[in-house]
């Protein structure tokens, strides 16, 4: 069984810390990349799943809050959207589509001239573990490849919404190519992540201000990583 990743665990509790500023009425974007190859398993994944991939098995790997199938976070650019409930909606979902538009035209500015949403057609490996390996109506695709896939979780009034935007190609998951692969552009994370957040200006009329946490906010965030994501019992209980 592979170790729990550390660094994983610290980006969980800190989506999962804006997931809990939403149920207080506020709104986050954040972008991040990873620092070592890690998966992340789905919040109703069993964690054996690992055991049994020869691929994977000896990745770190940490539990998601949010659904879906285990992802490789390697060559990858991570967005956790955090909302209030009045401002998603009951039916929060529709936001999954509306960030991969914005992603669409973002790709579109830096040159990807092939992104696509996945609406005609589905694809569903059931064999096989990976996200990305899974078709979702509003995922986008590049010559029938998953290059953007998201998932959710709700409380009683907040959202948080995961996505992952594979930049490249990981020798760890050699069936799944991404952009670069796919359209020969090589990605800035940094860009992509500005160009991302000048299109939901347009987009949604939003204004954006940076922060970095505050002590508070990353005792909550520890208290997070110990309570779930870096605890062996929450994360092998399924």
């Amino acid at each position: 069984m592979p170790l729990e990743s550390n660094l994983g665990s610290y980006a969980m509790a800190s989506d999962e810390l804006l997931l809990e500023l939403a149920e207080e009425g506020i709104c986050s974007l954040r972008f991040y990349t990873w620092a070592e190859p890690t998966v992340s398993l789905g919040y109703f994944q069993p964690s054996s799943l690992l055991s049994n991939s020869q691929e994977l098995k000896m990745l770190p790997w940490v539990r998601r809050a949010t659904g879906g199938e285990a992802l490789v976070h390697h060559h990858e650019l991570t967005y956790a959207l955090g909302l209030p409930l009045d401002i998603a909606g009951q039916k929060s979902t529709l936001w999954q589509k509306k960030m991969h538009l914005i992603i669409q035209k973002a790709l579109l500015l830096l040159g990807v001239s092939l992104p696509e949403i996945n609406l005609p057609e589905l694809r569903n490996d059931p064999t096989n573990l990976l996200c990305f390996h899974h078709h979702a109506p509003q995922d986008l695709i590049i010559k029938k490849h998953k290059v953007v896939g998201s998932a959710q979780r709700k409380k009683k009034r907040s959202v948080i919404q995961h996505g992952g935007i594979l930049l490249a190609q990981s020798i760890y998951t050699p069936s799944l190519p991404g952009i670069l692969e796919l359209s020969g552009i090589k990605l800035c994370p940094e860009k992509l992540a500005e160009t991302i957040v000048n299109e939901c200006r347009h987009a949604l009329g939003w204004d954006f201000k940076s922060w970095k946490w505050s002590p508070e906010e990353q005792a909550r965030i520890q208290h997070f990583v110990e309570l779930r994501f870096a605890n062996k019992d929450w994360n092998n209980k399924r």
